[in-house]
């Protein structure tokens, strides 16, 4: 559990309380899965922008490519320089760089969403973990409480 917190204790709560910790483990499993799912989709589309920007270096000057504007809108261009890219550093900023800055930046972005989804994964099979242990102690209560009743 949590640092800094008192692990519960599982066997003291009644079964309403332990299904609503379940439903809370399994909407935060879900919230999870949707965050590594962005988390893989950012990391391919950097590998992707590292792939253009060394495609573009085998490139030469003045050669015709399509510019997108849009996912769907394309207009035509030229390659004004293949020694240099301008690379989308976040929120509307560009940074000039060179053709190797350009790969060794994305590069470096797809390692660190690398690291930050296997952190993710990791938290997420210790939820699977919690969410097991709960299973199983609903289950105990609720066969405990048919059998009281039989």
């Amino acid at each position: 559990m949590a640092q800094g917190r008192e692990p519960i204790r599982l066997d003291t709560l009644d079964p309403q309380s332990l299904n609503n910790i379940k439903e809370r483990i399994q909407r935060d499993l879900e919230q999870f899965a949707t965050s590594a799912n962005m988390l893989v989709m950012s990391a391919n589309k950097f590998e992707q922008s590292r792939q253009a920007i060394s495609s573009l270096a085998q490139s030469q000057e003045g050669q015709p490519l399509l510019l997108p504007l849009t996912q769907s809108l394309y207009v035509n261009g030229t390659i004004a320089s293949t020694e240099k890219v301008m690379v989308d550093v976040g929120t509307g900023y560009y940074v000039e760089m060179t053709v190797e800055e350009g790969q060794d930046y994305c590069k470096r972005k797809v390692a660190k969403l690398q690291e930050n989804l296997q952190a993710l994964q990791q938290i997420m099979r210790e939820k699977q973990n919690q969410m097991v242990q709960v299973s199983q102690v609903l289950s105990e209560k609720v066969a405990a409480a048919q059998q009281a009743q039989a």
